[in-house]
Formats: C-alpha cells, sequence, structure tokens
C-alpha cells in the first residue's frame, strides 16, 4: 500500500470517528449478525470434534429397550438417564458371539457432586486413550479413578475416601457406608473422560446390594494392578469361544467367514445364534445386572447382523451411536439453519445502515469533498474514500462480532461431553464470513462513493453560497 492509499485510509478512520454515535450502531449492528453466525461455527465444530472423540471405537450400544437415542447419550455421552438395566447373563450371550471384537460393561447409578460413577474395566477409560497423571487404575473393589475436570472441581487427591449419591443429582439417597478409595487420576484429554468417575463394575453391584455377592469381592483381590487385557475381566464378561462347532459343516462354514471378516446372511446369522444358545452353560451371574454395554465388531458385517438379531431376538436395545447423533444433529441443525437466516437478515439490514451511514455522508460533506477536488484529490481517491468507509465498518463489526461470539460461548452452560476447541483460532467458516462481510461493505459504499465520483465541484461549492 503506498503513501497515497494509506492517506485515504487514514483520513477514512478520522472521518468515522468524527460521527461516532452512528459509527458505533453500524458497527453494532453488523457486529450482532456476524456473532450469531460466529457463535453457530463455534458450537457446530465443537460438537462435531466431540462427537468424533467420545464415540470413537463404539460400533454399538446393548441395553434395557426405550429410546435409542436416550440409550446413546446416558451410556456414551453420559448426559441423560438410563432406560433401565440388563441382565448379565444375556450380555454374556452376546458377548461369546465372534462377531463380537470387544465389549465393556457399564454400570451407573450413583453420583459425586453431580458427577456420574461409572462401573466400568479400565478398557472403558483406554478406549479413549486416558492417561494417568498420578496413581493407578483402579482394580479392588470401591477402587475410583478420577477425571480431571472433577479433580479440579472437588479438589480429590490420591486416598481420598468418598461416597456416593444415588442418582445423577448432587441431593438424595446416599450410601456413606460405602467409602470410595481415589487410586488414580487422569489427565485432561478435553472428552468426556474429564468429568467421569471410573470403578469396576463389582462396585456398583457392592454398593447397590441387592445383586451382589461377596465372592465377587474376593474374586477382585486377586487381581494385580495393572490393565487387563481380558476385555471383560472385571464384569465376569468373557468373549469365549462357544463349544467346537466342527461336528456340524455349515457352523463351521459360518464361523471361518465370521473370522474372516466376511458378510454372512441373516438366516446364516440366526443358526449361528441358535448354536450359541443350544451350547450356552447355565450362566452362576443370572441375578446380577448392568446398565449397558458398548461393542466393536470384527466386521462391518456384525453392525447389521447383530444388531437386527438383538432387536428382533432378544428383550435387549441395540442402538448405533453414529445413526442416533446423526438423527440428532439433523434436528439441531433446523435450528441452527434458523440461526443463520436470522443472522444473515442482520446483516443485510446492517448493510442497508451502512449504505444509509455514507449516503449521509455524502451528503453532508459534499461541499468537503468539492475542496478535496479543487486542492487537488483525484476523483479516485474521493471514491476510495468512501469506499474504505465501507470496508472499514463491515470489517470492525466482523471482528467485533467474531469476538462477542467468544465471550458468549465461554458464558454458556458447559455440556460436559462438549471437547472445547481453543477460541484462539479462527474458524474456516469464520474466514469465509470475513470475505462476505467485505462484499457486503464494498456493495452498501458503492453508490455513495460513486455520486462522490461524479460531484459536480462548481455546483457543490456554490450550492450553499
Amino acid at each position: 500500500m503506498n503513501y497515497q492509499h494509506m492517506y485515504i485510509l487514514k483520513l477514512a478512520i478520522q472521518k468515522l470517528r468524527s460521527r461516532p454515535g452512528s459509527t458505533f450502531f453500524s458497527v453494532l449492528l453488523f457486529a450482532i449478525g456476524c456473532s450469531i453466525i460466529s457463535l453457530i461455527i463455534i458450537a457446530e465444530k465443537n460438537l462435531q470434534q466431540s462427537v468424533e472423540r467420545n464415540f470413537s471405537g463404539i460400533d454399538l450400544v446393548v441395553g434395557a429397550k426405550g429410546s435409542p437415542l436416550q440409550l446413546i447419550l446416558s451410556s456414551v455421552l453420559h448426559a441423560d438417564y438410563p432406560t433401565g438395566n440388563i441382565p448379565l447373563a444375556q450380555a454374556e450371550q452376546i458377548t461369546r458371539n465372534p462377531l463380537v471384537k470387544k465389549a465393556i460393561p457399564l454400570a451407573l447409578g450413583d453420583n459425586y457432586r453431580g458427577f456420574r460413577i461409572v462401573g466400568a474395566p479400565v478398557d472403558y477409560p483406554l478406549l479413549y486413550d486416558a492417561q494417568l497423571t498420578e496413581g493407578s487404575w483402579h482394580n479392588q473393589v470401591l477402587d475410583a479413578v478420577v477425571g480431571a475436570n472433577i479433580q479440579r472441581s472437588t479438589g480429590l487427591q490420591l486416598g481420598d475416601q468418598f461416597y456416593g449419591v444415588h442418582g445423577f443429582r448432587e441431593t438424595g439417597h446416599a450410601h456413606p457406608e460405602f467409602l470410595y478409595t481415589v487410586t488414580g487420576i487422569m489427565e485432561r484429554s478435553g472428552g468426556i473422560m474429564d468429568n467421569l468417575i471410573i470403578t469396576p463394575v463389582e462396585s456398583v453391584w457392592k454398593v447397590h446390594g441387592d445383586h451382589y455377592h461377596d465372592d465377587h469381592q474376593h474374586d477382585d483381590h486377586k487381581h494385580d494392578h495393572h490393565p487387563h487385557n481380558n476385555d471383560l475381566d472385571h464384569a465376569h464378561l468373557h468373549n469365549n469361544d462357544p463349544q467346537n462347532p466342527n461336528e456340524d459343516p455349515q457352523l463351521l462354514e459360518i464361523k471361518e467367514k465370521i473370522e474372516a471378516g466376511e458378510d454372512i446372511s441373516f438366516e446364516e446369522m440366526q443358526l449361528y445364534q441358535e448354536f450359541l444358545l443350544q451350547s450356552e452353560t447355565p450362566s452362576v451371574h443370572a441375578d446380577l445386572e448392568i446398565t449397558a454395554m458398548l461393542l466393536q465388531f470384527r466386521s462391518p458385517a456384525g453392525m447389521i447382523q447383530l444388531t437386527r438379531t438383538i432387536n428382533e431376538s432378544t428383550r435387549l436395545q441395540a442402538a448405533s451411536p453414529a445413526l442416533e447423533i446423526n438423527r440428532l444433529m439433523s434436528l439441531t441443525s433446523t435450528g441452527f439453519d434458523l440461526l443463520s437466516v436470522l443472522a444473515w437478515i442482520i446483516i443485510i439490514i446492517s448493510g442497508v445502515n451502512i449504505f444509509i451511514h455514507l449516503w449521509n455522508v455524502l451528503r453532508q460533506e459534499m461541499q468537503d469533498i468539492a475542496l478535496m477536488r479543487v486542492m487537488g484529490a483525484g476523483r479516485a481517491t474521493v471514491f476510495m474514500l468512501l469506499l474504505w468507509q465501507g470496508i472499514i465498518l463491515a470489517a470492525a463489526g466482523w471482528l467485533a462480532g467474531t469476538i462477542l461470539a467468544r465471550l458468549v460461548w465461554l458464558l454458556l452452560p458447559s455440556f460436559h461431553f462438549m471437547t472445547h476447541t481453543s477460541l484462539m483460532m479462527l474458524f474456516a467458516g469464520e474466514a469465509t464470513l470475513l470475505i462476505f462481510a467485505l462484499i457486503t461493505g464494498i456493495i452498501a459504499s458503492l453508490i455513495p462513493a460513486w455520486n462522490a465520483y461524479n460531484t459536480d465541484v462548481h455546483y457543490s461549492l456554490t450550492r450553499k453560497q
């Protein structure tokens, strides 16, 4: 930018500063529209990253019959009440299916100061690549590993003891006779683990008593303090192969297809499921329950076949996180779209306001513009003077809008499952919004700038004499 352009820019800023009232109103109106769009962009970005992070590695959620979305929200995002409990014996039956690669049981029901206590094996936090800042993973009954936000909010330290409150509110029926001991504190990850207290499933059984046996407590003391390779070790769920199906060539062929990751028909799936039922030994955990189970499959065939089998042939419910969240996103996108339309209407009105502002400036300063022409300023100079004012108003409105959006976002109540991205970064959508804002400012100032360009110097100087 040469000296002349710098001079015009400084002069345009001075002109705007000479009318602080109208300038402020023009910037404010533009900032409101930009802030709404910027806030939507921030919310969508955070929601998308939260979904990708919190749903990573979970193909299917199995739980009690009810709303599939409620099952996903309660078991994956821990943002709703569970649909109920399911028998452990039925969960064991599902995990024996060769289509299942990994199964992680969850037992819910209590909270500590509003933070949920989740009964789950060590595989659950490791599913999200959680790391410990200090201590060790939960291993024995009533061991507890707390998330980073919980440690910061409650001040819990290694070795501290606390008790849970029934339900998911801070007040309610407490269990002071069962004290959890903090054995580990998780590193902040920006995901769901930051707001959870993880304990063995047996802890939940013990606290709620009705479905717990002393032999489980004794079994737990035999484990070491390292993560277990068995996906369901803590909940006594084992993904073992069923009795050898080699005697039946058809069953052998189906099993080979499953282990090779090949697709099988629904009829083949039913046949294999019947074999599993016939070969199943009576469960010694018939009176135990869990809240839900997270599944990973060996191949995409598992998603289709096992989901249909569970929903049609059992009293359980299988829900796909990806499918349910897509439905939820489609509902929220309607609200986002309506807000976007409102924001663009405000921006268009802001553009009209900039036009009115510059048109009034032109009318009031016509003589000043004529004097500039007499003193040697060219037509292009006065044209750029008005054009720069429109660009400055639009750019200032965009900048104020992006800052305002971030302030509003920080003041909004935080959902514990949201992954908070850095607000210092500029999102691609906001950069695009800047381009549209500048175009709006240019279009709004073109007519006043063109009139200034075509100013009749003699008429303007003699008009008021």
